[in-house]
């Protein structure tokens, strides 16, 4: 069976274009975000200018590396004000342990309390 490399909108959804320097961008917007606030994955991206890259902030911040504690990603949730919860850290997990630590209480569920009061919107991206 060949192998077929051509993008089908109906097959494939619609395109989504994630151009250079599209990490740092997501990156100097969740530094906006204030200690002890959280936003969300979908706030990041409409503050870029497009919700529709909502799964690759996440990306942009799983790919960060090493070293780089000048970006605060555990403060960066799901829409529904939820954390990964990691069934193996008896804590839950490092983001987990880091909004705590700024005064965040996020139940065994992994849910952010006062979602909506601690939830804080990115300002749009300089053009």
């Amino acid at each position: 069976m060949p192998h077929h490399s051509t993008y089908d909108p109906e097959r494939h959804g619609p395109r989504r274009i994630v151009g250079p320097g599209f990490h740092e961008q997501v990156y100097a917007r969740v530094r906006t975000v204030p200690a002890g606030r959280v936003t969300t994955y979908g706030d990041v991206a409409r503050a870029l200018g497009s919700a529709s890259v909502a799964r690759h902030v996440g990306f942009a911040l799983a790919a960060l590396g090493e070293g780089r504690d000048d970006v605060p990603w555990f403060r960066v949730v799901n829409g529904r004000g939820r954390v990964h919860t990691d069934p193996d850290a008896p804590d839950g997990g490092e983001q987990r342990r880091q909004l705590r630590a700024e005064g965040v209480e996020v139940d065994a569920e992994g849910r952010i309390a006062e979602f909506g009061a601690l939830r804080f919107l990115p300002p749009p991206a300089e053009e």
